[in-house]
């Protein structure tokens, strides 16, 4: 059934405020009045300014309080455009970030934050990995401008640990930057925002959080309090994604604080995240389409390491395992996810959203330098088992 009553909540923890409601944005301007700032830098792509009002409804709210806009995000966030958009903010020295948009645009605020406060280039800040399990995280110790997010998705990057991750054609991969201090201060998650945004958009990143939440579920990292949160965003995601095909506001909010939700138990990840990560900057995937994609793959790589953990995966999507050995319940919750994403509408093959076959050993190779593999359930060393999970879904 559909939510009966449209949410509206705020939520405050030592490092954010959470603001829910179906009009959030009228009222931004107190959020800048509490942090401190007068000088905000609206950041956005063209599309959403194009093709919506939300950016609009930005602006009026924050009135002479808002000293300019960049708009020229593109997915998957070019490192190319990044320097652009820092080089933009250091010649207006705004004091507050606004991000308007999905991941891109909160990895691209994160990345300026950066760059003004650590001075050098973005791949100075790179997260290093070397497999199985070594992670190294360059310092970023200067204090950052606040950012505020208007979220506009069902992704919750703006949420997400580190300071982004940023498409280098240069290396041919996608990096991922520490940047301590990037969290943005203001989440708004605003009902009547969230309708602009096309309806494969939303489907497709509220999957990508639905795969946050499994792979934290048997990340080598799980613990309880991480637990309750990953299966009650299964629970939520599964009641409420299903609803939002008619753009329904309160089925919208509910999706997205489920959204939400997984990322405060700071999550650890996996195959998964890793692999999405470069099939998305290679080959310009949407990072939810790639992820929803590959979700039933990895989760049937990862069973014999974490039959006992996916169980609960199967058992919070309302599937009876009671007569299942953990083993089975797995490949019911991987088979779940399959039947969910095809209900949804969402491609089901790397080949359907353009990944050549001859790309599979590029993709392979640069999932290799992802940190996600380091808590993966089972340990991977080499290009081969990345491979046989990419030929599958291929």
């Amino acid at each position: 059934m559909a939510p009966t009553e449209t949410l509206d909540y705020r939520v405050s923890t030592v490092d954010h405020d959470i603001i829910c409601a179906p009009d959030t944005i009228t009222g931004m301007a107190a959020s800048l009045e509490s942090l401190g700032v007068s000088r905000a830098l609206v950041v956005c792509g063209p599309t959403i300014l194009k093709h919506s009002n939300v950016v609009q409804r930005v602006q009026e709210a924050l009135g002479d309080l808002c000293i300019g806009l960049f708009s020229g995000v593109v997915p998957h966030s070019p490192v190319e455009m990044l320097e652009e958009a820092a080089a933009i903010a250091r010649e207006l020295q705004p004091d507050v970030l606004v991000a308007v948009g999905g991941g891109s645009t909160s990895d691209t605020c994160k990345g300026i934050a950066v760059l003004l406060a650590e001075g050098g280039e973005v791949s100075d800040y790179e997260i290093r990995f070397e497999p199985p399990n070594k992670v190294f995280v360059p310092e970023t110790p200067h204090k950052k401008i606040p950012i505020i997010a208007v979220a506009t998705t069902l992704g919750a990057a703006e949420l997400s640990r580190g300071g982004g991750g940023f498409t280098s054609k240069k290396l041919g991969r996608k990096i991922l930057i520490s940047g301590k201090g990037t969290t943005p201060r203001v989440i708004i998650i605003d009902g009547q925002a969230l309708a602009t945004t096309p309806l494969s958009i939303q489907l497709s990143t509220g999957i990508g959080q639905f795969r946050i939440a499994v792979e934290s579920l048997y990340s080598k990292d799980h613990q309880p309090i991480g637990d309750a949160l990953a299966l009650h965003t299964i629970k939520m995601l599964v009641e409420h994604l299903p609803q939002c095909v008619d753009q329904n506001i309160d089925s919208l909010l509910q999706a997205k604080s489920a959204s939400c939700m997984i990322m405060l138990a700071r999550p650890g990840l996996g195959l998964n995240t890793a692999m999405a990560h470069n099939i998305g900057g290679l080959y310009d995937v949407p990072h939810g389409e790639a992820n929803s994609i590959i979700l039933p793959y990895t989760m049937r790589f990862n069973l014999d390491a974490s039959a006992d953990r996916q169980v609960l995966i199967a058992q919070a999507m309302g599937i009876d395992t009671s007569n299942m050995t953990n083993e089975d319940a797995g490949l019911a919750a991987a088979d779940g996810v399959s039947q969910l994403c095809q209900k949804l509408g969402l491609p089901m093959r790397l080949r359907d959203v353009g990944v050549p076959e001859e790309g599979l050993e590029l993709i392979a190779a640069a999932t290799l330098h992802d940190r996600g593999l380091a808590t993966n359930p089972k340990q991977i060393t080499d290009a081969g088992p990345i491979m046989s999970v990419l030929r599958d879904a291929w």
